[in-house]
């Protein structure tokens, strides 16, 4: 049987060929095949030695708390190592097979299904090495067959070895018979040449010539090695034959190499050397987004204080456990949780995570509902007492002189003009302004100074009349700062613009103008006034 490469763009064909023979054949053909079919099924179970080591590995990785995924060429072949597995593995080790016979949603519903048991194995073909992402349940996978075609292997590994993968290390297993010549000269030919190609480019190279060509390198291979193992020595063959098949693999080599040298002379249009000279713009817009979204020890603070702040019970023990049973239900569903799920939870603010515990990113819908319900409950005149304050004024020992800063959203329109096209963008940016005397005769603060007011400490109490009469001061005054804030508005939409025109250079994008209008006046969202102690 030729295993062809597949042409498909995201999974493989997996039907046997020679599967499908139509009943009315009585030729001798048939006959022979089913005379092999008997012979294959001889060789079922206790004479199959690649199954029983396939299984030795895969109680292996169990044992090691590993969860595998074996791939399998063709849908007999993984129904086959399927139902072997349910034989041979305890009865708490859940094993699923997933094949073309399947509908895409199916699959995938099958997957999740698996993913509910604590020990696992999935065998499936290559119809799932696109279009699922595996990592969430799945940390190592098995070759069982080796794919004429290597970036195949990649596809495999792929979908479990990517972004958002818990565990720190996958393991992957390629299989292959030290006594069989097809895999011998498949993984000589063919695999160690895609991965040597790989290390030197860092990208994948795919075999860049028809099936037949390849079919006649792997032939090649097995008629000039006897064991099929890499590095054999040639055996003899009929006189002027290896003058006919020697070339094929020299070929495919030859070929290979002129399409890797071209995606090399591609990839150094695009290499960073050449952008060295935008590394100061790189490295500006870097610092620019990690001072907006802010840094890891502030999601932490954030996402603790603020549960904590609204009734949830926080336990640290290296995971975070959370308990939302006393926070106010629009805070829950806020955050994902509905009434009959369960109120408690354990997470951690880095990866790796374990199977029950849940990562909290920045941009986890946990994270993002909570900043969502703190910032609307603020603004919100009518709701509950909120756990955000739009106003507040505090005594602290770490300043000298009454000090207030302003919470400022300023809002702006990029304006994307291409002829006579204009396409309007709203932006938004909110700022954190200090200064300190009064609103009267103000003395600003420069950006980073204003920023460290946000982790001063109150150090003693202040009386509620006091408190409201300094932040009603600041009010009534505002059209004594608006000056300010409003040139600090202008020159941020400056940064703004001169930000686009840095990438659009970059890019050297051409043709398209672009102009940034600020929106006035800006939104005050908060202030807050510091006092001295003494």
């Amino acid at each position: 049987m030729l295993d062809l490469i597949d042409d498909e763009p995201t999974e493989g064909a997996d039907v046997a060929p020679g599967s499908i023979v139509d009943e009315s054949d009585e030729s001798q053909n048939r006959r022979r095949l089913l005379d092999m079919a008997r012979e294959a099924d001889a060789l079922k179970g206790e004479k199959d030695e690649k199954l029983k080591k396939a299984i030795k590995i895969a109680k292996a990785l169990i044992a090691d708390r590993k969860n595998p995924i074996i791939f399998c060429r063709f849908i007999p072949t993984a129904d086959y190592v399927a139902a072997s597995l349910r034989n041979a593995l305890p009865k708490d080790v859940a094993v699923q097979s997933v094949t073309g016979t399947l509908p895409p949603a199916d699959r995938e519903d099958r997957v999740m299904q698996l993913a509910g048991s604590d020990k696992r194995i999935l065998v499936a073909t290559d119809c799932l090495s696109e279009g699922i992402n595996l990592q969430d349940h799945f940390d190592a996978v098995i070759h069982y067959d080796l794919s004429w075609n290597p970036t195949r292997h990649e596809q495999r590994e792929g979908r479990v070895d990517r972004y958002g993968q818990p565990t720190k290390k996958v393991r992957v297993v390629t299989y292959y018979g030290t006594d069989n010549q097809i895999d011998g000269i498949v993984l000589d030919v063919l695999i160690k040449k895609h991965r040597k190609i790989r290390s030197s480019l860092g990208v994948s190279v795919p075999v860049p010539v028809d099936t037949d060509k390849v079919i006649e390198a792997i032939f090649e291979g097995v008629l000039l090695r006897g064991g099929g193992q890499p590095g054999d020595s040639a055996q003899t063959i009929l006189p002027g034959l290896e003058e006919f098949v020697k070339p094929k693999t020299e070929e495919l080599y030859r070929v290979w190499d002129v399409a890797a040298e071209r995606e090399k002379r591609s990839r150094t249009m695009f290499a960073q050397e050449s952008l060295n000279k935008y590394v100061d713009d790189v490295r500006r817009e870097l610092e620019s987004v990690n001072s907006a979204i802010g840094s890891h020890a502030e999601l932490v603070a954030f996402t603790t204080e603020a549960l904590r702040a609204s009734g949830a019970v926080v336990s640290p023990n290296g995971a975070v456990s959370f308990d939302l049973r006393e926070v106010p239900r629009s805070l829950r569903e806020a955050v994902g949780f509905m009434e009959n799920d369960s109120p408690s939870f354990a997470a951690r603010f880095e990866l790796p995570v374990k199977e029950n515990q849940i990562y909290l990113s920045r941009t986890h819908p946990i994270v993002e509902g909570l900043a969502s319900y703190v910032m609307e409950t603020a603004l919100d005149p009518l709701g509950r007492e909120p756990i955000a304050r739009r106003c507040g004024v505090a005594r602290t020992d770490k300043i000298d002189r009454r000090t207030t800063a302003l919470l400022v959203r300023f809002r702006y329109h990029i304006v994307a003009k291409e002829g006579e096209i204009e396409n309007p963008l709203l932006a938004e940016d909110c700022r954190v302004m200090a200064f300190a005397g009064s609103p009267q005769n103000p003395q600003w603060f420069d950006n980073e100074t204003a920023h460290s007011l946000l982790e001063v400490r109150p150090s003693g109490n202040i009386q509620p009349e006091q408190a409201r009469d300094f932040a009603a001061r600041v009010v009534e005054n505002f059209s004594a700062l608006a000056p300010y804030v409003e040139s600090e508005a202008n020159r941020r939409g400056e940064e703004l613009l001169d930000a686009h025109s840095r990438v659009r250079r970059a890019l050297r994008l051409k043709r398209v103008q672009y102009s940034v209008v600020p929106q006035l006046p800006a939104d005050l969202l908060g202030i807050y006034v510091y006092l001295p102690s003494n």
